[in-house]
């Protein structure tokens, strides 16, 4: 970057003039989408001689597939019934009796999205995809060529003036020589609108999350739009690459980062060191084998909390295999297919195949309905859970009386759930722990099927109404720190948060409160007047690592595709082997000749950017020839 300094000397070319005339806009828009259009005189005073100065114009202006800049500029002009002329020749030479002429360097110069374009105002329209809805025009006076206004054509240094956030603090304070900060916000934070504004407007700017791509037209973010964010997020600025078009010389242009850095609440702050604490202890204890207790849960709480070491992972699978090897059989029990479960649960947290351990497919035996719901409400709960941890399919089996299908496995939960809501392992009233469970295995479908957002309102419902004075939970008349942990999983998978939504913050507290009240060194207690326990210590740390990935917008507790296998992962079709049809199919979803399962797309998207794009498939396609 280079020195910045102020403009001594002003030579007028033919460049120049050009600049005079107008901005540019891109896009395809549809009939009723707007551009902003601002027409002003900030620096000709009426004590000077000028007709008028100020703000004349700002308004959105409706744009359609003829519309132009320069069209779009008299439109706003024609809507107050004020004069112009110059526009037939492409060139605004007076507006509403303000000329060019009035000032000896005076003229009308214009921006599209705060750069001086190097084209006439006619040459941006919606036609040829230079004018898009949402682009900003601005029509503004200059006495000195434009220096005055921000357009300077002896200087070529790219940098940022200023860049406004509209939320956040900055650290270190801005400085255009400085080109790295953090950007602070609240935890609650979604989105953040950017304006930048370079020193120099002959120089675009552009903006840009987590990956700066100049060469890439429309991977940038409009100026003033909001850009989605989570902790850690990148924000890119970019000034004058040369990549992009511009009246003045670049030597590369400056690159400026913003990394956002989310704030932690007093609540959170406990979290995270409960999280700490509770993770460090579970660390310490003896390699995790085979179990309710001491097994699974542990491992599935440290690996979606990122605190899991290898030496565990590692040998908790070398026990599993073992385990399995010694049953002889992809069934671990005879009556219980939770056991299942809970295993595939933990694989899938530390990024293992359910499909082959030791020789075995773990899946099998959900093929089988009437062995999945022979335990009742249990059995269906979790092995939905289970499957859409990566997506599984199901596996097929002729020899069994009834199919599982996933549309069954949901049936099935819907059938259960009591007339007033809520749901039940046993009897007539709902309780939170199944309830809890029954909310987090239908929360992928939430949002895509009717039934289940009618059911689960409905129990979100009556977990407020159970909810005790103090923010607890308690099942079976008692008290406890396992029905707290069900609860606050279960609204953190459906993206209700347990410690803001109003329906969860009691007069003693929230659900977080509640469950944090039952901590105790080196974990949590089961009931509050008693001591550590270790059932009630994996499922609270587990519920708190759902409720960290939650606010920090990572996945949820169960969406395990960020954490899926390669096997897994890349095998799209679900023929259970990665191949070029993997590829193939997702080349023919991106051409709209294939449609994807929800499933699917999330085997699809390999690279973890939320969507499904070219990148995939060649990844996919990279790794067969490795």
């Amino acid at each position: 970057m280079k020195t910045i300094k102020r403009l001594t000397s002003l030579v007028l070319t033919a460049t120049v003039i050009t600049s005079f005339s107008a901005v540019g806009i891109s896009a395809n828009a549809a009939e009723n989408d707007k551009v902003r259009v601002i027409v002003s005189n900030d620096v000709f005073s009426k004590a000077d001689g000028a007709a008028w100065e100020g703000t004349l114009v700002d308004e959105w202006v409706d744009i359609d597939e003829n519309s132009t800049m320069l069209s779009s500029v008299v439109k706003a002009l024609e809507n107050h019934g004020y004069t112009q002329t110059g526009a037939d020749s492409g060139y605004f030479s007076e507006i509403n009796g303000l000329s060019s002429s009035d000032c000896q360097m005076g003229g009308w110069m214009g921006t599209l999205n705060d750069w001086f374009t190097n084209e006439l105002f006619g040459y941006y329209t919606v036609a040829n995809g230079t004018l898009e809805a949402g682009d900003e025009i601005n029509l503004q006076y200059a006495k000195s060529y434009g220096v005055d206004i921000g357009s300077d054509w002896s200087d070529n240094t790219t940098a940022l003036a200023y860049a406004e956030f509209s939320v956040g603090t900055l650290s270190p304070e801005f400085d255009p020589e400085v080109t790295d900060y953090t950007l602070t916000v609240p935890s609650d934070t979604k989105s953040i609108a950017v304006t930048p504004t370079a020193f120099n407007k002959n120089y675009q700017v552009r903006t840009y999350k987590n990956e700066y791509t100049p060469a890439e037209n429309g991977t940038e973010y409009k100026r003033n739009s909001d850009i989605s964010v989570v902790d850690g997020d990148k924000i890119i600025i970019g000034v004058g690459s040369d990549k992009w078009p511009s009246m003045n010389y670049s030597a590369g242009g400056t690159e400026y980062t913003f990394t956002v850095k989310f704030e932690q609440d007093e609540t959170a702050k406990a979290v995270s060191e409960k999280l700490k604490s509770t993770s460090d202890y579970l660390l310490t204890l003896s390699t995790p084998s085979v179990g309710s207790v001491g097994g699974e849960w542990s491992v599935l709480g440290l690996a979606r909390n990122n605190t899991i070491s290898d030496s565990f992972a590692n040998g908790y699978y070398e026990n599993l295999e073992n385990y399995v090897k010694e049953k002889g059989s992809s069934t671990l029990s005879e009556n219980k297919s939770t056991d299942n479960s809970r295993v595939i649960l933990a694989l899938s947290a530390i990024g293992k195949d359910a499909r082959n351990v030791a020789g075995y497919n773990l899946l099998e035996p959900y093929a089988d309905f009437e062995y999945v719901t022979w335990q009742g409400i249990n059995g269906p709960v979790f092995a939905l859970i289970a499957l859409d941890t990566y997506g599984y399919d199901i596996p097929t089996d002729s020899s069994v009386s009834e199919q599982t299908t996933r549309e069954k496995l949901v049936d099935y939960i819907l059938e259960n759930a009591l007339e007033n809501g809520g749901w039940t392992f046993f009897g007539t009233t709902a309780d939170p722990d199944m309830t809890g469970m029954a909310i987090q295995a239908l929360a992928p479908y939430y949002n895509t099927n009717e039934a289940v957002k009618t059911a689960v309102d409905k129990a979100v419902g009556v977990l407020s109404d159970m909810q005790k004075s103090n923010g607890r939970f308690a099942s079976w008349e008692t008290v406890n720190s396992e029905s707290c942990a069900q609860v606050v999983t279960a609204l953190a998978s459906i993206g209700i948060n347990p410690d803001k939504d109003s329906r969860f913050v009691k007069e003693g507290g929230s659900a977080v409160d509640a469950l944090l009240s039952f901590g105790c060194e080196n974990g949590f207690k089961h009931t509050a007047d008693g001591s550590y326990n270790q059932m009630a210590t994996e499922q609270g740390f587990y519920a708190l690592v759902a409720y960290n990935r939650f606010i920090n917008g990572n996945n949820s507790l169960y969406n395990m595709t960020d954490a899926s296998p390669d096997s897994v992962k890349y095998d799209v079709d679900g023929n259970g082997y990665v191949d070029v049809s993997d590829a193939t199919i997702i080349q023919k979803y991106l051409a709209g000749m294939a449609n994807l399962t929800s499933t699917q797309i999330a085997r699809a998207d390999v690279d973890n950017d939320g969507s499904v794009t070219v990148v995939d498939a060649t990844f996919i396609q990279k790794q067969l020839v490795k």
